[in-house]
């Protein structure tokens, strides 16, 4: 069951698929791979009912971990669009990450104090990629990753990966709830969830 109950799960799936954050079809991602369906949640604050969804089932995530995290992380773009309200509401501070650093950048914003417990915060997880390479960055400057919390998990080994790093993958939903739920809502066919159903490692 995911942590928002079955309603506000109804709601959010809706709510990713009319703002065009969830697609289905024939796509190729950005590290080459085939895909039944799209997720870019990089638009969900132009959609203020929807990026509300997100952001409040994202802090009652979040808000579980916070009590053991000194600060949280966002990861740019979609993550640090999550992090940021969240992060204001439960009162602690926001830092951001970035792949790579200009001349005159860190690589990291914000303060981070030796020995802070760093709660990372991403929109989707996929190969954990992204979590690893922030948690590195907090780590240079003397924090600890324990936890990530990402609004859906593809399902494609992140949780696995990141367990072998010393870090729990928290997620909101994962994409075979979410596909489950669009069928029983009739808005998917059973050929598309048995084509992303093939494209999921381990539930």
């Amino acid at each position: 069951m995911p942590s928002i109950g079955k309603r506000g799960l109804s709601s959010l799936a809706e709510g990713l698929v009319k703002a065009g954050a969830l697609q289905f079809g024939t796509f190729t991602l950005p590290d080459g791979s085939d895909s039944s369906y799209f997720i870019n949640l990089r638009g969900l604050p132009s959609y203020p009912g929807v990026y509300g969804l997100v952001i409040d089932a994202m802090e009652g995530v979040v808000a579980r971990k916070a009590s053991k995290a000194d600060a949280i992380c966002g990861i740019p773009i979609s993550g640090l669009t999550m992090a940021s309200p969240i992060a204001t509401s439960l009162k602690k501070p926001l830092v951001y990450t970035r792949s790579k650093a200009g001349r005159d950048e860190r690589m990291i914003e914000g303060e981070v104090r030796p020995g802070w417990n760093v709660l990372v915060v991403d929109d989707l997880s996929k190969s954990g990629n992204s979590v690893l390479a922030s948690a590195k960055v907090v780590e240079q400057e003397g924090g600890v990753v324990t936890d990530a919390v990402v609004l859906i998990d593809r399902l494609q080994g992140a949780r696995g990966r990141l367990a072998k790093a010393g870090i729990a993958l928290n997620s909101v939903t994962d994409v075979m709830e979410l596909a489950e739920t669009l069928y029983s809502m009739e808005q998917i066919s059973k050929e598309q969830l048995d084509s992303m159903s093939k494209s999921v490692r381990t539930r």
